[in-house]
C-alpha cells in the first residue's frame, strides 16, 4: 500500500515553493547565519568620536599636525589620518591620544561636560613641551598673520644660540641635486630650532601642484631632512622623491619588493608610482618632511 502524499494547506504550500525558489533549505546538519549588519546607533557613534578626534587634534596640533601628533603616538601618519575618517581606533591609541592632549575621556567618547580634563589656559607654561608652546604663539598667529616667516638672507639671526633657526628655500626643480647650489636659494624661511631634528641636514621648498591637497595645498613650503632616505623608515611619512628625475612630495608606503609613492588622493594628473625595491631605491628618495606651513608673509 503506497502512503498518501502529505497535504498542506495553501499558504504553507506557497510559502515553501517561495522558499525554494529562494535557495532551497539547509542541509541535515548545517545551519544557517544571516549577516548581521552594523548598528546605525554604532556608526553614528564611531563618526562622532572621530570628529572630535579631528577637532582636538587640530586644535592643540594645527591644520597640518597629524604628522607630529603620529609621530607622538608612534603610529605611520596615514594610520592616524584613517582614524579621523571613522576607521576604528583601538583602545591603546584613546588612551595615548588622551595622555598627550589632556582631553576629556566622557566628551570624547559622547560630546558631554568639558572639553578638556583642566581648562587648556590653566596649564602652567612649564608644563608645556617646547612644541606645544609654539603651537600656543602660532595660535595667535593664525588670528593676525602667519605661520611662517620667509626673510631676507640681511635679516637671518646671527647668533647661534638663537631659538630660530634659517632654512634655505630652495625652488622644487632643485630639491634633487646631490650638492645643493646656494644661488637657487629664493629666500630663507625662519622657523623655530625645535621644529626641526637636524637643522644643518635641513632645506626647505615650496609645492607647485596640488597633489598632496587638502593636506599640504599648492603653495605650502615643507621643511625637508635629508639625512633620513632609508624607505624602511620612512614608511607612512610624507618625504621628498625624485622618480625618473621628477622631484616632488609624496606619501611612501613599502609593499613587498616595492615602495609606492602616492599623493593624497590619486588622479590621472597625479598617479601613484610603484618603484621597484633594490640597493638603488634610496637614490630616489630626497628626504622625509618634518614640517610644513601654508601661511606666509615676507619681510
Amino acid at each position: 500500500m503506497t502512503p498518501a502524499s502529505p497535504v498542506f494547506p495553501r499558504q504553507v504550500s506557497e510559502d515553501l515553493e517561495a522558499r525554494a525558489r529562494l535557495g532551497g533549505f539547509p542541509h541535515p546538519g548545517s545551519s544557517t547565519v544571516a549577516r548581521k549588519k552594523t548598528p546605525k546607533v554604532r556608526v553614528n557613534v564611531k563618526a562622532s568620536l572621530s570628529r572630535r578626534l579631528r577637532e582636538i587634534r587640530q586644535e592643540i596640533f594645527g591644520e597640518h599636525g597629524g604628522p607630529e601628533l603620529a609621530r607622538r603616538l608612534g603610529l605611520p601618519a596615514r594610520t592616524w589620518y584613517n582614524y579621523e575618517t571613522g576607521v576604528t581606533v583601538p583602545a591603546e591609541v584613546l588612551l595615548g591620544f588622551i595622555e598627550q592632549t589632556g582631553v576629556n575621556p566622557t566628551w570624547l567618547l559622547n560630546g558631554e561636560g568639558p572639553r578638556y580634563r583642566h581648562p587648556r589656559d590653566d596649564r602652567l607654561l612649564s608644563e608645556l613641551t617646547p612644541i606645544e608652546l609654539i603651537r600656543r604663539g602660532l595660535e595667535k598667529l593664525e588670528r593676525s598673520s602667519s605661520e611662517v616667516v620667509v626673510i631676507a638672507p640681511e635679516n637671518l639671526p646671527g647668533d647661534a644660540t638663537s631659538e630660530f633657526v634659517a632654512i634655505g628655500l630652495y625652488p622644487l626643480s632643485a630639491i634633487a641635486e646631490p650638492a645643493l647650489d646656494p644661488s637657487r636659494i629664493e629666500g630663507h624661511v625662519l622657523a623655530y630650532r625645535h621644529w626641526l631634528p637636524k637643522p644643518s641636514e635641513t632645506i626647505g621648498t615650496r609645492l607647485t601642484d596640488d597633489s598632496m591637497y587638502p593636506i599640504l595645498p599648492a603653495g605650502s613650503i615643507v621643511a625637508l631632512d635629508r639625512s633620513v632616505t632609508d624607505p624602511l623608515k620612512l614608511h607612512g611619512q610624507i618625504v621628498g622623491a625624485c622618480p625618473g628625475g621628477v622631484p616632488m612630495i609624496r606619501w611612501l608606503d613599502v609593499h613587498g619588493r616595492h615602495i609606492i609613492l602616492r599623493p593624497n588622493h590619486g588622479s590621472k594628473e597625479f598617479p601613484l608610482i610603484p618603484i621597484e625595491f633594490d640597493e638603488r631605491v634610496s637614490q630616489v628618495i630626497l628626504g622625509q618632511v618634518v614640517w610644513s606651513w601654508s601661511r606666509f608673509s615676507q619681510v
